[in-house]
């Protein structure tokens, strides 16, 4: 097996050094560079960064159109392994391969699409999944090769679970390109979901909502758009979350968006509709993000607040 290991993201560089380790790799297809903070010079994807530090030859085309597929077909890649690479491949270039599959952060076909670890979260899933699957030209809807589940403490953020995701692909991924005989393909089972882009919007709080899926939001959002309320006119970020989605909630006698208090190893005391949410690490607009008790104690003022307005 020859592959064409197709990637951007910090989520498949585990994956790439497996699958490199085993003598697996012949070129990688990732994203351009994409210019950094205020027109600062450009950014490498990490995909990339780790692929030239291992020796191995990088594409980085804006269009996988003729020219991309004359490069490619150069590096005589039998095999295209993808995972989160962020474009539609068309039949065209599905033809140089052999065989083509994908990489999914989800139980297929739970959570087709671009955000499935954002998703996981929102909607409170107690178990998140790695699929191989094959490439199919509907998105996401191919027959599964093998997949691996493991269960969800209801603390993650989009970060620390993109990190465990990133460890159990890159074990999954060898087991089965390693020995892809033992793999037959089986149709996805079930009804379909989907994930879409994540949007700045997505990050806004209203505390008229329970207080489980504000829980849920603020934890799906970081660390980006980051979860946002409003205090004093100018948006304050809600960066972390005390306790598990699963606890149980005190409940709330208080208007929504209601500054109770501050807790000591919780955060700031926030009214949702039903119970209280705390905030255990905030970020006011232009400034560093820091835990509850040093915002605190900063922002006096917010102990009598009520946010959103």
């Amino acid at each position: 097996m020859r592959i064409l290991f197709a990637a951007t993201g910090e989520i498949a560089v585990p994956t790439l050094e497996a699958l490199y380790r085993k003598n697996l790799i012949s070129a990688v297809l990732c994203s351009p560079d994409e210019p950094g903070k205020r027109g600062s010079a450009l950014i490498a994807p990490p995909v990339k960064v780790k692929a030239l530090e291992l020796g191995l030859p990088v594409l980085q085309p804006e269009h996988l159109g003729s020219e991309a597929r004359r490069l490619l077909a150069e590096y005589d890649s039998d095999t295209l392994v993808s995972f989160c690479y962020g474009k539609i491949f068309g039949p065209k270039f599905l033809a140089l391969f052999k065989d083509a599959f994908n990489i999914h952060p989800s139980l297929l076909p739970k959570y087709r699409g671009c955000a499935p670890i954002y998703e996981t979260i929102r909607n409170m899933d107690r178990v998140c999944g790695i699929s191989i699957q094959k490439i199919a030209l509907e998105v996401d809807s191919g027959d599964i090769i093998n997949s691996f589940g493991f269960p969800l403490d209801g603390k993650e953020s989009q970060d620390t679970l993109s990190e465990r995701v990133a460890s159990f692909a890159s074990d999954l991924a060898v087991s089965t390109f390693c020995d892809i005989s033992n793999y037959p393909p089986r149709p996805q089972e079930g009804e379909a979901s989907f994930s879409s882009f994540i949007k700045k919007e997505d990050g806004i709080l209203d505390f008229h909502k329970p207080a489980r899926i504000l829980h849920a939001q603020i934890r799906a959002c970081y660390p980006w758009p980051k979860a946002r309320t409003v205090f004093q006119g100018k948006s304050l970020f809600i960066t972390g979350v005390y306790g598990s989605v699963f606890d149980n909630f005190e409940p709330s006698a208080e208007e929504p968006g209601t500054v109770v208090g501050y807790e000591k190893g919780k955060g700031l005391k926030i009214a949702a509709s039903d119970c209280y949410l705390y905030a255990s690490r905030l970020q006011a607009e232009a400034k560093k993000e820091m835990d509850a008790g040093a915002f605190v104690n900063g922002n006096r003022a917010v102990l009598s607040a009520k946010l959103g307005e």
